[in-house]
């Protein structure tokens, strides 16, 4: 039987994965991932796409403290009595919605490590961006409020490429083993503690899979993705690797969890 091996969860967009062995599910994904991110001052989103080195930033986020913490430069942490609040309008793909303010503290950490000057916003308590197209409401994550990955499928890449590749390049929240490669990709709905969860739509790769997580370096011979081209790409010419759920209910889960498979 499939089980769950792994979850990971992202308190900001683009940082380092923090490993849990037991999560809330709520219908914006988990609870405390992707609840902050870095943006431009005009309000554009800045990701590990343009900026790898966000994927060095360790982010800690409790529900009323966030800190951060990065190997060149001193933690900081501030506290959610702290944030400024002010409205500040962004956009998330097509998505154009309102976050919060954090701190000027925090901008400014962030805004070292980048290069240019950003803000680190807050999603709030609850998130203001509902996408139709899937019925609920979303985090910052990119279109989904979750993502799975089997370890099979990560061993099939890693037979067919010269190089050891990783799960934290493909930014899962939840991690299922002893499947076989890629049978995520015919499942419909699966059952994983006390949440069920739709499996909505494979997930489509860019360049962010090329990204080193240690360094927060983008590889220089383009792997994964030369290797997933070759047998991964769809119809549209799109890469696909992992698949994107939804939640249909509020619960737990824990990693060593059997995986049902429902459809």
């Amino acid at each position: 039987m499939p089980t769950l091996a792994s979850i990971y969860r992202y308190p900001v967009k683009s940082s380092a994965a923090e490993p849990l062995d037991v999560a809330r599910v709520q219908q914006e994904g988990l609870v405390h991932d992707r609840r902050f991110m870095v943006a431009r001052p005009d309000g554009v989103f800045v990701t590990a796409r343009k900026y790898p080195v966000l994927q060095t930033i360790t982010a800690c986020f409790d529900g009323a403290q966030l800190s951060l913490l990065h190997d060149d430069y001193p933690a900081v942490a501030d506290s959610v009595a702290q944030f400024e609040r002010q409205h500040f309008a962004t956009r998330v793909w097509a998505d154009d919605f309102a976050a919060w303010t954090t701190t000027q503290r925090l901008d400014a950490w962030v805004s070292r490590i980048v290069g240019e000057p950003v803000h680190l916003l807050w999603l709030g308590e609850q998130s203001s961006r509902f996408r139709d197209t899937i019925g609920v409401r979303v985090s910052f994550a990119d279109g989904y409020p979750l993502l799975l990955i089997s370890e099979a499928s990560l061993a099939d890449l890693n037979a067919r490429t010269d190089g050891s590749h990783v799960m934290a390049q493909f930014r899962p929240n939840v991690v299922v083993r002893d499947t076989d490669a890629f049978a995520e990709d015919g499942w419909k709905r699966i059952r994983i503690g006390d949440v069920t969860f739709r499996v909505d739509a494979p997930c489509s790769r860019c360049v962010m899979i090329t990204v080193d997580p240690a360094r927060g370096e983008r590889r220089s011979d383009g792997e994964p993705m030369r290797t997933l081209l070759r047998y991964r790409k769809g119809a549209d010419n799109q890469v696909y690797f992992g698949q994107n759920l939804v939640a249909e209910n509020e619960g737990d889960i824990n990693v060593g969890e059997t995986v049902d498979i429902l459809e």
